[in-house]
């Protein structure tokens, strides 16, 4: 989804970046996704009646426009046409290393001369406590994560593209 502000003509978006500089020093922030950034364009845009979708969009829009423009932005008036920043979709990967519980179950077919339920069973408990019947041995039926826990996480700084 592309920002609100792109549509905004140059006189009217340069007034919101300057105000939005009264409240915010740029040259401090370190990302365009700073919670003062991004409060500080909430506040101004109901100002001029713009209100956008997504404000994670809209503050790297308004962040990249400011660093295009850093000139233009210290003088009072607009005097040039805006450099805009162009829209660009990245694809990149996300590694996740996580510990997972899983309940799987095996079904397993065994002969016996068991007369009940009860023999049956004991007669199966006995087979897995001397070793000689193991979960493995029958074929999986079913499996589901029951729990997880996310140990660590890295992105993949290499595997950015634009698409």
């Amino acid at each position: 989804m592309k920002s609100v502000f792109e549509n905004v003509p140059d006189k009217i978006i340069f007034r919101l970046v300057k105000m939005v500089m009264e409240e915010v020093d740029f040259s401090e922030l370190e990302t365009s996704q700073e919670l003062e950034l991004t409060e500080a364009i909430t506040s101004v845009e109901s100002y001029f009646g713009i209100r956008g979708e997504d404000y994670t969009i809209d503050s790297d829009y308004i962040y990249n426009l400011w660093n295009l423009n850093i000139e233009s932005f210290e003088e009072e008036k607009l005097t040039t046409p805006l450099y805009r920043p162009t829209y660009k979709q990245v694809a990149f990967d996300w590694a996740v290393w996580e510990t997972q519980w899983v309940k799987s179950t095996h079904r397993h077919e065994i002969e016996t001369y068991g007369t009940d339920k009860d023999d049956m069973m004991n007669y199966i408990y006995g087979m897995r406590n001397d070793g000689n019947l193991n979960w493995y041995d029958g074929k999986e039926i079913d499996s589901e994560v029951t729990e997880s826990e996310t140990t660590d996480d890295d992105i993949d700084d290499n595997s950015f593209t634009i698409l």
